[in-house]
């Protein structure tokens, strides 16, 4: 859950509304999991999806042995686990395509929006220019940007599309909006 921002609420650990609560997270796989909802097509109109610590491209200590550790971390390609990234490529693959053979997706206007939380250390010293990729069912597609976005353009994005106030610094005047690459023709 390291990746999931709503779990470290307080309000979501405690479960004060019942709604929005960890007693609510559950599997992929199963009654009530991802791909359970996206074959019968009942999805919510925002959902944030996060992948386990052993398909996240980094592994777990604890995991098994489908699931090692990176033993380095160290901001340099020396030392990292290829078959984790091959794991973390396969899981958002399987993703993806359920999401696409999901009846929600051919309803209205959808987007996945998949986001690195690092850079692949192929510079030194890292930069942590991190990829982001915006895959729609309409307009146009295979869309490149040189717009310089954070994460906070991600957030106003959001927030924008379901016409929410700004957190934190997502309306600063340097925070670029993600439109481009949304491909309305």
């Amino acid at each position: 859950m390291k990746h999931n921002p709503f779990a470290y609420f307080q309000s979501t650990q405690e479960g004060t509304n019942p709604q929005n609560s960890l007693a609510n997270v559950v599997p992929f796989d199963g009654v009530g999991g991802l791909y359970g909802d996206l074959a019968s097509g009942k999805v919510p109109n925002y959902s944030f999806v996060v992948p386990n610590q052993c398909n996240d491209q980094h592994g777990r200590g604890n995991g098994t042995q489908f699931c090692q550790y990176d033993p380095n971390d160290n901001g340099t390609q020396v030392g990292l686990n290829p078959a984790l990234m091959a794991l973390g490529d396969q899981a958002l693959q399987r993703i993806v395509a359920a999401i696409h053979a999901s009846p929600a997706w051919s309803r209205g206007h959808n987007a996945i929006i998949t986001i690195w939380d690092e850079d692949d250390y192929s510079i030194a010293p890292t930069v942590n220019r991190v990829a982001a990729i915006v895959d729609t069912n309409y307009g146009f597609h295979n869309l490149r940007s040189k717009v310089f976005y954070t994460h906070f353009s991600l957030l106003r994005t959001i927030e924008g599309g379901f016409k929410l106030p700004c957190l934190n610094h997502a309306c600063d005047a340097t925070t670029n909006t993600i439109s481009d690459l949304f491909g309305e023709p």
